[in-house]
């Protein structure tokens, strides 16, 4: 497995801005021997010529231009060739005395063991117009991969339909974008479900 080192601008993310680079780009090529001569920022026949060959060894278009995908290539700070390790499945049991504490404020759910602090998990929680309603509840039912918008778990709690679950929009996480349930990570929530039993205390505070 090849991981890059990457090191770069802010410039490269903005094609309008790319040309900024140009010096830091001159150096590159020179040190990576595409260019003879030396830098002198003026992006003449000779930059697209070592552009273009840069590009070749790296498998990409030759167009001979700046784009933001080559400035990557050749602005990182190379390839590390790393082993991965082999997947290990982690064993969890139910903790003796869990207890969840949601805070909306933080958006942040807070497993405790007794009172010791166990997890702590980024959430999204209920918009405005349908909050997530404060109170003391528990886990009354728990779901392995009910799919759709409640993602891998469901963790319902003994409150109307509200529940605690995985999400299918993870990009949402943080935000107060449901109609009142808490949503988490999907591995956020598998682990969850997995240290908390039925009858678990639930405290949802402001």
């Amino acid at each position: 497995m090849n991981i890059r080192k990457v090191y770069l601008p802010y410039a490269i993310l903005n094609p309008k801005r790319i040309h900024q680079l140009l010096p830091n780009v001159q150096s590159a090529l020179l040190k990576k021997g595409f260019l003879q001569g030396y830098a002198h920022s003026i992006h003449d026949s000779n930059i697209r010529e070592a552009i273009t060959h840069f590009q070749e060894s790296e498998n990409l278009t030759p167009t001979g231009t700046l784009d933001p995908i080559t400035a990557y290539r050749l602005l990182s700070a190379g390839c590390l060739e790393i082993t991965p390790i082999a997947k290990k499945t982690r064993a969890y049991s139910p903790l003796g005395r869990a207890n969840i504490l949601l805070t909306k404020s933080h958006r942040q759910i807070t497993l405790f063991d007794g009172n010791k602090t166990i997890r702590q998990y980024p959430v999204a929680i209920g918009k405005p117009a349908t909050p997530t309603p404060e109170g003391n509840y528990a886990i009354a039912t728990k779901i392995l991969n009910p799919g759709g918008v409640l993602g891998t778990r469901w963790m319902g709690l003994n409150f109307d339909a509200y529940g605690i679950h995985g999400t299918n929009r993870p990009w949402l996480i943080g935000q107060m974008v449901s109609n009142g349930c808490i949503r988490m990570h999907n591995p956020h929530a598998e682990e969850l479900f997995t240290l908390v039993n039925l009858g678990t205390p639930v405290h949802i505070r402001q």
